[in-house]
């Protein structure tokens, strides 16, 4: 296994794919706080405290990311049945089912690194811009309660990005062909489940993404407009979406 985490490291090293996502989200941290603090105007800036351009810059990271990080687990496995590095990958490991835990595992992890990076940028670039602007962001030296609110709301976007990732390699293990994966993956997230959850409220809150996504929605400090999971809810019913692609993925990959 430890072979295997070292091969799977050094095929996301020696690729694009994992740069290209990293620049990516980089990007969709930086960018709109940047823009936040050349055309926000100063009164509105001081009446926030500065607050507006941290939402502007970790909001689109928070909600963004994670699905590009679903197209990178894709990617990730399914660029080996693109170019055909599979079959060396499975003659040199026969034992199937752990190269794609690994897999799942490595992504994972850097999936979640991604999204901390991106995070880190996003509330970097606020700081120093409410600083250009004169703008006091009202942070004090103690820890208060919102403060230890917004470290675990942290964790569970790391989490869910986590997540996200990890499912995306069991999707691209289940389907392999990369196009059909990745376009199915993007419409079912972004259109389908968002009908669904419109017209049918209670049988939307039970669909992946969706519930992935209420991880860090339902944390208890919102109440919810309908029928939803709570956090915990949504992890378990997360788990199992990829617990269950994970295992069709590998009883496939065994035929």
């Amino acid at each position: 296994m430890i072979d295997l985490l070292r091969a799977e490291v050094l095929k996301l090293r020696s690729t694009r794919t994992a740069l290209g996502l990293l620049i990516a989200a980089l990007l969709i941290a930086v960018l709109p706080t940047i823009i936040a603090v050349l055309l926000i105007p100063e009164e509105e800036l001081a009446a926030t405290e500065g607050a507006v351009i941290a939402v502007l810059g970790v909001m689109p990271a928070a909600s963004l990311v994670p699905i590009l990080c679903l197209v990178f687990g894709i990617l990730g496995m399914t660029n080996e049945y693109r170019h055909g590095t599979i079959s060396y990958t499975y003659l040199t490991s026969p034992r199937r089912w752990q190269v794609i835990v690994v897999k799942l595992l490595v992504c994972a992890v850097i999936g979640t690194a991604v999204m901390l990076s991106a995070g880190a940028l996003a509330l970097l670039t606020a700081t120093l811009g409410a600083e250009v602007r004169g703008i006091d962001l009202g942070v004090s030296e103690t820890l208060t309660d919102s403060d230890w609110d917004l470290a675990r709301d942290v964790a569970l976007i790391l989490l869910t990005t986590g997540m996200m990732t990890a499912f995306g390699v069991a999707l691209g293990a289940l389907i392999r062909h990369q196009v059909i994966a990745v376009a199915g993956a993007l419409i079912w997230s972004l259109a389908v489940e968002s009908i669904l959850a419109g017209l049918k409220p209670s049988v939307g809150e039970w669909l992946p993404f969706t519930a992935m996504m209420q991880v860090v929605a339902n944390t208890g400090d919102i109440e919810p407009a309908g029928p939803s999971l709570s956090s915990f809810e949504a992890f378990l019913v997360s788990l199992a979406y990829i617990a269950v692609a994970s295992v069709a993925a590998v009883s496939i990959t065994m035929r």
